[in-house]
C-alpha cells in the first residue's frame, strides 16, 4: 500500500483546515520568476487585504536568504522573517509543512521551485495550483511539453498558468499553442508595493474560493 505523504495525513486529521487558503507554485524551469510571483501574491494578501499570510520556501534554491539580505524586515530569526502581516519561512522541509500550516495564518503560499515530480502530491492538494512559465521564447516549449505530460491528470484544466514579464504577443501565442488561458504578470520595481494593474489581476484570480474557469487575460 502506498504511504500517504505527511501533508495528506495532516489534512485528513485537521477539520479546521478548510478555512485556510493554500496556493501552490511550480516553475517550469529555473529563473522564470516563481519567487517573484509568490512575493507579489504574499503582499497582495498581507498588505493589500490585511490577511495573515505565510510564504513557504519548499525547495532548496536559497532564494529566501537572498531576499532577507536585500530588504529590511520588521522581524527576523533563524528560520523566518516578516514584514507586517507576511511571514517568510526559509528552507521548509516536507516534514515541517504540517506544523507551519497549523500556525496562526489565514493564507499559505507554498513555493515548490521547479521540482514538480518530487512535490506533486503536496502541490495538487493546494487549493490553487499555479504553473509559472518562462517569457523567453527559447524556453516556451518547456511549458508545452509540461502541459502535455500532465494532460491526463484529473483537474489540470482548472490549474492556473502565469508568465511573468510577458508581453501581449507572448501571452496570446502561448494561449493558442497550449489551448489554455495564460496570465501575464507585469514588472514591479518593489514587489512589496503592487501597482493597480497587478492588484486587479490578483483580485480577479482570487475573487472566490474555487476557480472553475480562467477568464483573466493580461497583455
Amino acid at each position: 500500500m502506498k504511504r500517504k505523504p505527511i501533508l495528506q495525513k495532516w489534512l485528513s486529521a485537521r477539520a479546521g483546515y478548510e478555512g485556510k487558503r493554500t496556493i501552490g507554485l511550480i516553475g517550469i524551469n529555473r529563473g522564470v520568476g516563481v519567487t517573484y510571483t509568490g512575493m507579489l501574491m504574499a503582499h497582495f494578501f498581507g498588505n493589500e487585504n490585511k490577511i495573515r499570510t505565510a510564504y513557504l520556501e519548499c525547495n532548496n534554491h536559497m532564494d529566501f536568504a537572498r531576499l532577507q539580505e536585500a530588504y529590511e524586515w520588521s522581524h527576523e530569526d533563524e528560520s523566518s522573517f516578516s514584514l507586517d502581516r507576511v511571514t517568510y519561512y526559509k528552507q521548509v522541509r516536507k516534514s515541517l509543512i504540517p506544523e507551519i500550516l497549523n500556525y496562526d495564518h489565514d493564507c499559505y503560499i507554498l513555493d515548490f521551485g521547479t521540482d514538480f515530480n518530487d512535490s506533486m502530491e503536496e502541490f495538487i492538494r493546494c487549493e490553487y495550483k499555479i504553473i509559472i512559465g518562462d517569457s523567453a521564447i527559447w524556453n516556451q516549449n518547456r511549458m508545452i511539453s509540461f502541459l502535455r505530460s500532465i494532460e491526463n491528470m484529473k483537474g489540470v484544466k482548472q490549474w492556473i498558468h502565469m508568465i511573468p514579464f510577458a508581453d501581449k504577443r507572448t501571452i496570446g501565442g502561448m494561449r493558442k499553442e497550449a489551448d489554455r488561458f495564460f496570465i501575464g504578470i507585469p514588472f514591479e520595481p518593489n514587489p512589496t508595493l503592487l501597482s493597480k494593474e497587478t492588484h486587479k489581476i490578483f483580485s480577479h484570480m482570487f475573487k472566490s474560493n474555487q476557480i472553475r474557469s480562467h477568464t483573466v487575460y493580461h497583455g
